[in-house]
């Protein structure tokens, strides 16, 4: 005959259990594309400063150019962008930067060995490349999006959608995107054809978000 007490951990096991299967079933339960983006707008929001080093591999047709890419960024318009055909070391020597102090933007010029300032047209016209913003707003302003399934990278579980730009070319007609799960930061990014043929990939080593950067970093 059970006890009053064991009726009582008896039902209390019991919800244990219910609470369990519930958790369960809503934290693993896909999103849909609609929301993943309204979350990764909201994401991008609460970003008030960043530091990311990606690597992108960029198809010439003959041969493959890879380049790393170091971006500093404190909101609202103050970056760094340095690339380099070498993994960045102390010491090393980026082969082109950009350079933002929140009002103009100098580029290096190898040629001159120096900086030089653009014109606020040519800076409206030439964003710099590879900045983090621009990565999560081209998903909210593609023509397309799907999820076409999961994957792991690096351990951590992502979303893998396809993506059509606003505004596609024949080099750039489709995107394939990793996106953690987690994070909703990308991950890894490809660039295909209107051939399907594989033009550009990007893979993200490290991002971090809202990290304390010396404002020093994005003076000349």
């Amino acid at each position: 005959m059970k006890t009053p007490l064991s009726r009582l951990i008896l039902r209390l096991l019991g919800l244990l259990a219910l609470g369990s299967i519930f958790f369960y079933f809503f934290s693993t339960r896909e999103l849909s594309v609609e929301i993943i983006i309204k979350r990764t707008l909201q994401k991008e929001k609460k970003i008030t400063s960043y530091y990311t080093l990606l690597e992108t591999d960029i198809n010439l047709g003959s041969a493959t150019q890879n380049y790393y890419v170091e971006v500093w960024f404190n909101s609202p318009h103050f970056h760094r962008v340095e690339i380099s055909s070498s993994f960045p070391e102390e010491g090393y020597e980026p082969e082109q930067v950009f350079v933002s102090d929140g009002e103009k933007t100098w580029i290096y010029s190898p040629e001159i060995e120096d900086f030089y300032v653009l014109s606020p047209l040519a800076q409206n016209l030439n964003q710099p490349p590879f900045l983090l913003a621009n990565f999560l707003s081209s998903f909210s302003e593609a023509q397309e999006a799907e999820i076409i399934g999961t994957e792991q990278r690096n351990g951590a579980p992502c979303y893998l959608l396809r993506i059509i730009p606003r505004s596609p070319g024949r080099r750039n007609a489709w995107e394939k995107v990793w996106l953690a799960k987690k994070s909703l930061l990308p991950v890894k990014i490809e660039i295909y054809d209107s051939c399907d043929q594989l033009q550009q990939t990007i893979v993200f080593h490290k991002t971090v978000i809202n990290p304390e950067i010396h404002p020093d970093i994005f003076k000349i």
